[in-house]
């Protein structure tokens, strides 16, 4: 065997004994120094010394592929009722830190914190008593600081309550997410910040993610200069898309306030806006306004949850206000090709009890979870509602899962 020949050898040695795969992951490497090696043979004399590539080291993990979830609960309300069940016993009405929210998310928070990113669509402006609910909300910062602790990550703005405390309002709610360190989307002190922080864009683990909402509208309520609220205007949304894009966004997601109120099925002008905003490139659509869940038309290519429901409210009419989806979304990217893939979803109901239905307090509970133990709920009645309501939902087959 000549030189050239061994000399191969041990450069194929090396190489095969410093990499390490698995189906998902390889080890980055980085070069170390190394002594020559001497190789002897029967016609050298004296020893020849041949130089071989320097040996490598593991340095760490550098994963081929990753998974990331993302968690979408419906509208947080805060009506009337709502505000005196919080209410600590004498205590001041108009001072934030006498509420008491720890039921409000007590029963889906591992939920929210075990995702990469939660997401809720806040329908009130905060900080700015007295505290009210319908029709002109205003709700005690105490609820978004329980929320936050919870789990949710990124609050969604833009919906038609945002301005219902006019300026003042307007500009607390965003000082009170500002203060908080949570991230907020779809109201700006003006334009500048608007094209600053909107879409909300993400890096999780390698995976972009970059976020739009909107809204049809304030309830006419205008929008004072230089506030800026992300409104239903095509040009506008397809502008936020375009900067979703230019950012590198592997995944956009779109995230409405549209549609007619309690209507299970969504409306034609829903369809038309569904279908522009995929055209464009938005892959994920998770609604809100409707106060009631609506279709779902899931696939490989795309995903959309034309609304959830109402998370947390003091409604119980018309059927299926109490009725809501908390649905996750889970992305995979592969990063040896740069391909994004949208695994199927997860979605589960969820029921909200007003106070003393299930808890003290208003509470949201996971349907799966009592279904069949009707003992843990303590009004028998609306355990049965409960039940009644999920089961119709069900026969209605409004989601249609083509994954």
């Amino acid at each position: 065997m000549g030189i050239k020949a061994i000399a191969k050898m041990i450069l194929l040695c090396t190489t095969l004994l410093c990499i390490t795969s698995d189906a998902f992951s390889f080890r980055k490497w980085k070069k170390v120094a190394t002594p020559p090696v001497f190789l002897t043979h029967p016609s050298l004399t004296p020893q020849v010394k041949v130089s071989v590539l320097p040996l490598l080291q593991p340095q760490g993990e550098l994963k081929l592929c990753d998974t990331i979830s993302i968690t979408f609960i419906g509208d947080v309300m805060q009506h009337g009722k709502q505000l005196l069940g919080a209410l600590k016993e004498d205590a001041d009405p108009e001072n934030p830190h006498s509420y008491d929210y720890s039921l409000v998310f007590k029963h889906i928070k591992d939920k929210l914190r075990s995702a990469d990113l939660a997401v809720a669509n806040m329908e009130f402006p905060l900080g700015t008593p007295p505290y009210t609910g319908y029709p002109v909300f205003s709700a005690p910062e105490s609820i978004a600081w329980e929320a936050k602790e919870c789990g949710i990550d990124l609050f969604l703005l833009a919906n038609n309550h945002i301005m219902d405390k006019g300026k003042r309002g307007f500009l607390n709610t965003i000082g009170v997410y500002e203060e908080m360190g949570g991230k907020y989307i779809g109201a700006y002190r003006n334009r500048e910040e608007e094209k600053r922080l909107n879409p909300a864009f993400y890096n999780i683990k390698g995976i972009r993610i970059a976020v739009l909402n909107f809204t049809y509208g304030t309830n006419g309520i205008p929008v004072v200069e230089p506030c800026t609220v992300n409104m239903m205007d095509s040009i506008h949304v397809k502008e936020c898309i375009g900067r979703a894009k230019k950012m590198g966004a592997d995944i956009i997601i779109g995230a409405p306030h549209w549609g007619e109120e309690y209507q299970l099925k969504p409306s034609g002008e829903q369809r038309k806006w569904a279908r522009m905003m995929q055209r464009e490139g938005v892959r994920v659509i998770v609604g809100g306004h409707p106060h009631v869940p609506q279709s779902a038309e899931i696939s490989r290519n795309n995903i959309l949850f034309y609304s959830l429901g109402n998370y947390i409210s003091n409604q119980t009419t018309p059927d299926y206000t109490q009725l809501e989806l908390m649905v996750t979304i889970k992305i995979r990217k592969n990063f040896i090709t740069g391909e994004t893939t949208l695994l199927e979803p997860e979605y589960e109901f969820l029921w909200c009890f007003k106070k003393g239905e299930f808890a003290d307090d208003y509470t949201v509970v996971p349907v799966k979870e009592l279904l069949g133990k009707e003992e843990k709920v303590r009004d028998k009645a609306q355990y049965r509602r409960m039940e009644n309501t999920y089961y119709q939902f069900l026969e209605q087959e409004l989601i249609r899962n083509m994954y």
